[in-house]
C-alpha cells in the first residue's frame, strides 16, 4: 500500500472567535446533567456552520463542554461572494446568537480577534488560538464577546477582511451599528443595540426582547446578591442594559424597561 503524502504544516491567518457559556461553573453545581446537556446543545445549534460551508471554506468549528472555538480563513475561498466583509460577518452574526440565546437563559463571553492557525489530525492549534484565550481571559471578564484591537488595525492592511466594494472607513461604518466602547476603553459586541437595527421593521419584537433581557438580568441579581464574583457580571450587565435603553428607547418606555436598584440588595 502506498504510504499517504504527509501535508506541509504551515500557519494561515483566521478570524478567531473564542467563546464560552457565562456562569458554567454554577450549572455544574445547581442543574442536573440533562439541563447542562440543553445548555450546551442550544449553544452549539446556534453556533455551528453547516457542514458544506465548512468543508468549502476550510473553517474550524471546535467545541468542548462550554467552550467553543470558530476559525474563518482570511483567503476562504468564499469571500468575495459574502455580502458583508468577514469582520463584519462573524460579528453580526454572533450579536445574532447573543440575542437569540438571551430566549434561553444564556449568556455568552469570549473574543473576536485575528491571528495564525493549523490544524492537523483534528486538534486545533497556533498563536491565534493562544491570543484569543488570554484575550477571553484578561479582558472579557463580565457577559461580552471582546472585538481584539488588532481585528479593526487588520481592517486597513488585509482588503480580504473588508467587503470588496468597501474600504476601512466604510467598514468601520457598518461595524458601528455592532460594537461598543465600554467604560474600560474594551471595545465588544453590542448585541442589544445591533437588534434594534435587525428588528427595525418589528419594534415590538425588539421590545419584547429588552424585556426578556431585563427579566434574566434582574432575576440573577437577586441570585447571586451574596455571590460578589458572580454578583459583578450581572451588575455590568444591567449597566450596560440601562445604557442601551436610555440611548435608544423613546423617554415613555424607559421607565418599564431600565432596571432598577432595589431596597436591601444593594446593588
Amino acid at each position: 500500500m502506498a504510504k499517504r503524502k504527509k501535508r506541509k504544516l504551515h500557519y494561515t491567518p483566521h478570524v478567531v472567535t473564542y467563546i464560552d457559556i457565562l456562569g458554567f461553573r454554577e450549572l455544574i453545581h445547581e442543574k442536573s446533567p440533562g439541563a447542562i446537556s440543553r445548555a450546551i446543545r442550544h449553544v452549539r445549534d446556534v453556533t455551528v456552520p453547516d457542514a458544506d460551508k465548512l468543508k468549502f471554506d476550510r473553517e474550524n468549528y471546535v467545541n468542548f463542554s462550554d467552550l467553543i472555538v470558530h476559525t474563518v480563513p482570511v483567503h476562504s475561498k468564499s469571500n468575495r461572494e459574502k455580502p458583508w466583509g468577514i469582520v463584519s460577518h462573524e460579528i453580526r452574526y454572533i450579536a445574532m446568537v447573543q440575542a437569540v440565546l438571551i430566549e434561553k437563559d444564556i449568556l455568552l463571553r469570549g473574543t473576536i480577534t485575528i491571528g495564525e492557525i493549523e490544524r492537523s489530525y483534528g486538534v486545533l492549534f497556533g498563536p491565534g488560538l493562544i491570543a484569543a484565550y488570554e484575550l477571553e481571559r484578561d479582558q472579557a471578564v463580565y457577559p461580552r464577546i471582546v472585538v481584539d484591537h488588532r481585528l479593526t488595525q487588520a481592517l486597513r492592511s488585509v482588503p480580504l477582511l473588508r467587503h470588496r466594494h468597501r474600504g476601512y472607513e466604510d467598514e468601520m461604518k457598518v461595524l458601528s451599528d455592532v460594537i461598543r466602547r465600554d467604560d474600560d476603553g474594551v471595545i465588544f459586541v453590542d448585541y442589544l443595540g445591533f437588534m434594534q437595527k435587525a428588528l427595525e421593521n418589528s419594534p415590538r419584537s425588539y421590545r419584547s426582547l429588552l424585556e426578556t433581557h431585563r427579566r434574566l438580568v434582574e432575576r440573577n441579581l437577586a441570585k447571586f446578591r451574596d455571590n460578589n464574583r458572580v454578583l459583578s457580571k450581572y451588575l455590568w450587565l444591567r449597566k450596560y442594559h440601562n445604557a442601551v435603553v436610555q440611548g435608544r428607547m423613546e423617554r415613555q418606555s424607559q421607565e418599564h424597561l431600565l432596571i432598577r436598584k432595589r431596597t436591601g440588595l444593594h446593588v
